[in-house]
């Protein structure tokens, strides 16, 4: 059977905005993954010689950014939909939906998942579950 006059140009649209939508719920999963990971550390007591205050004494004395709280890190786990310049989606790279750790006063993180991955083991956990939720919806 020939379909003819079918234009799939016309569900480019709806058809990137669904896939978009199963993409979050995916990073979702995998920030929650590294979440339950993560306070399954804490409960352990493998991030007690990590957190700390802020520098006492030196250069940087009192600097917010000298601290090592282990709940900061937990609070800046965040899925983020990447956009062009002026606020539009980028549907042509497929690669605007991301999972993010750390900010200006968690800038460890990056360091913390190389030695303890967090994130890699959560993506590694749910690789089943994010199949799934990309070709079935669910």
């Amino acid at each position: 059977m020939r379909v003819s006059n079918w234009n799939p140009e016309i569900y480019k649209g709806e058809f990137m905005t669904a896939s978009m939508n199963r993409l979050k719920l995916a990073a979702e999963l995998i920030k929650m993954r590294a979440k339950l990971r993560l306070k399954n550390e804490i409960g352990r007591g493998k991030t007690t010689n990590i957190s700390r205050g802020p520098y006492k004494t030196g250069k940087y004395a009192g600097e917010p950014w000298t601290a090592r709280d282990f709940g900061s890190l937990l609070k800046t786990l965040r899925v983020v939909e990447k956009k062009e310049q002026y606020g539009t989606l980028v549907w042509s790279t497929g690669k605007n939906i991301r999972v993010y750790a750390g900010n200006y006063l968690v800038w460890w993180a990056a360091i913390f998942e190389y030695y303890r991955p967090y994130l890699r083991s959560a993506l590694n956990e749910s690789k089943a579950e994010v199949r799934s939720i990309l070709e079935n919806g669910i």
